[in-house]
């Protein structure tokens, strides 16, 4: 039963110096909204970013998330192009 207590107790330190993945701790700093239209006003209508909340599978915590609209397209046309291969 000692044992037990001590890795859960070992576990839960261990665990506890994990890195959010909000990240606010160090990694990519994503853009504020006036940063974005700032960027937005000086390019191409294809290359203007989105930012949207969008919630993970297996989470209910959305997350902000910024991609350009080309990135979107080719993403959105290569599951498609995916799904048709699947069910050929």
């Amino acid at each position: 039963m000692i044992k037990f207590i001590a890795n859960f107790v070992f576990v839960f330190a261990l665990a506890s110096c994990v890195a959010p993945e909000d990240g606010k701790s160090g990694g990519i700093k994503l853009p504020t909204d006036a940063e974005v239209e700032q960027y937005n006003a000086l390019v191409d209508a294809r290359e203007k970013i989105i930012c949207r909340q969008e919630t993970k599978i297996g989470t209910n915590i959305p997350k902000r998330v910024c991609r350009r609209i080309v990135d979107i397209e080719e993403t959105s046309a290569f599951h498609k192009d995916q799904l048709r291969r699947a069910l050929r």
